[in-house]
C-alpha cells in the first residue's frame, strides 16, 4: 500500500472511531473522505433492492436540491444498484463494475442528475446487508480514471472492517432507550418503542401495567402493537415505517372507559438516519393517564341528579379534555345524542359550561 494511502486510511479510520465514541462526528468523516476525490459527494445511504428505492442520508458535498432529487426519484432508476444488491458486502468497488461507462452515460440517472452535480462517475462499498435492504458508503465524482478510482475502491474495502463493527456496535447499545424508558417509569408514563409493522421493540414497566388495564391498545399473540381505533393504526403503522409522510407526527389519541381516560401519543423517532437503519425505523407511542370521574361520583349525588352509564362515559370524556364532536366519536354515537347526553349532565349537576363541568366532576 502506498504511504499517503496508509496514512489516509489510518486517518480515516480514526474518524470512525472518533465518530462511535463521539469525539467527532460522522460529517468530519465524510468531508475528509470527499478530499480523496474531484468533485466529490460522498455520502452514507440505503437501498432497498425489491422496492427499487432508498435515500442518500448523511452527505458531503451535496446541495438540498440534489439530495431532495435524488430521494424523491433518482434513488428509484439508479442504475448501479442492480449489481450493488449482489456484490460482496464489504469488497469496494467502482462504477464500471456495475455498469461500463459506455452504457451508463444513456441513462437518465447520469445525463439528468449526475451530470447536474459535476460528477461522471463513483467508488463505494457495502457496509450492511439485511431483508433486501443494503447500507452503503459511496462517493460520486468527476474522475473517470480507472486506476485511480480502484485505489479509492481498494481504501474503501480495507475501511470497511472498521466500519462494520462500529455500525454493529451502534446497533446493540441500547444505553439510552434503558435511560429513557426508567424516566418515563418515574412519572407513572408508558412508554413503548414500536419497529416495522407495528412490532413492539420494548417497553417500560408503566406501559405494562396500563396494558393490562383497558387503555384501548393492546398486545397481539406475536407481539404487535394493536387498537380497536382505525385511524390509530394507521398512524403507527406509517410512523414505523422506513420512509414516513413529510409531516410525520406527532399524533394524538384518546381511549377513555367509565373510570379510566388514557392519552396516547405518537411520536416518530428519527435521531439519525444511520441508528434507524440499523435498529430498525422507530415510532415512540407515549401513554398518560388522565384522572376523570368514576362511577363513584353518583355517590356524592342525590338519586334524582345521578347520571346514567352512558352520561358517565360522555362526562369522563368531557373532563379527560375532548370536545363534544370527539365525544361522539370515541363513543360511537352521533354529534346531537352527544349533546343530549352533554345538556342532561349540566341540569343535574348544575353547570352551565365544560370548565364548570370538569371542576364539578373532579373529586
Amino acid at each position: 500500500m502506498p504511504a499517503t494511502t496508509h496514512a489516509n486510511l489510518e486517518s480515516l479510520t480514526d474518524l470512525v472511531y472518533g465518530a462511535l465514541f463521539g469525539e467527532t462526528d460522522w460529517q468530519d468523516f465524510l468531508d475528509t473522505l470527499s478530499t480523496r476525490m474531484p468533485d466529490a459527494k460522498t455520502t452514507l445511504f440505503y437501498h432497498d433492492s425489491v422496492a427499487g428505492a432508498g435515500a442518500f442520508s448523511l452527505c458531503s458535498g451535496l446541495d438540498d436540491t440534489g439530495l431532495e432529487g435524488y430521494n424523491r426519484y433518482y434513488c428509484t432508476i439508479n442504475p448501479w444498484m442492480p449489481k450493488a444488491a449482489v456484490r460482496p458486502v464489504g469488497l469496494g468497488v467502482i462504477a464500471d463494475q456495475m455498469l461500463p461507462h459506455v452504457e451508463l452515460v444513456k441513462t437518465e440517472f447520469y445525463n439528468d442528475f449526475l451530470r447536474s452535480i459535476g460528477c461522471r462517475s463513483s467508488v463505494g462499498v457495502t457496509i450492511l446487508r439485511e431483508n433486501n435492504r443494503s447500507f452503503n458508503l459511496s462517493t460520486l465524482t468527476s474522475s473517470t480514471d480507472t486506476g485511480f478510482n480502484r485505489i479509492n475502491a481498494d481504501l474503501l474495502t480495507r475501511l470497511a472492517p472498521h466500519l462494520q463493527r462500529a455500525f454493529d456496535f451502534m446497533r446493540r447499545d441500547k444505553t439510552g432507550n434503558e435511560m429513557g424508558r426508567s424516566l418515563f417509569d418515574a412519572i407513572g408514563v408508558g412508554l413503548i418503542y414500536v419497529s416495522e409493522g407495528r412490532q413492539i421493540r420494548s417497553m417500560n414497566l408503566a406501559a405494562e401495567q396500563m396494558l393490562a388495564t383497558d387503555v384501548g391498545i393492546s398486545v397481539t399473540p406475536t407481539g404487535r402493537l394493536s387498537s380497536s381505533d382505525r385511524d390509530f393504526l394507521e398512524h403507527l403503522a406509517s410512523f414505523s415505517r422506513y420512509r414516513p409522510p413529510a409531516a410525520a407526527g406527532p399524533f394524538t389519541a384518546r381511549f377513555s372507559s367509565a373510570c379510566a381516560s388514557f392519552k396516547c401519543t405518537l411520536v416518530r423517532l428519527t435521531s439519525d438516519f444511520m441508528t434507524e437503519f440499523l435498529q430498525g425505523p422507530t415510532a415512540a407511542v407515549v401513554i398518560e393517564r388522565i384522572p376523570v370521574a368514576c362511577p363513584e361520583l353518583n355517590d356524592r349525588l342525590p338519586a334524582k341528579r345521578q347520571l346514567t352509564a352512558a352520561e358517565l362515559r360522555i362526562a369522563s370524556s368531557i373532563a379527560a379534555g375532548l370536545s363534544p364532536r370527539e365525544t361522539a366519536k370515541l363513543h360511537g354515537i352521533s354529534y346531537e345524542t352527544a349533546r343530549t347526553h352533554l345538556k342532561n349532565i349540566y341540569s343535574k349537576l348544575g353547570v352551565n359550561s365544560q370548565v364548570a363541568l370538569v371542576r364539578r366532576l373532579m373529586p
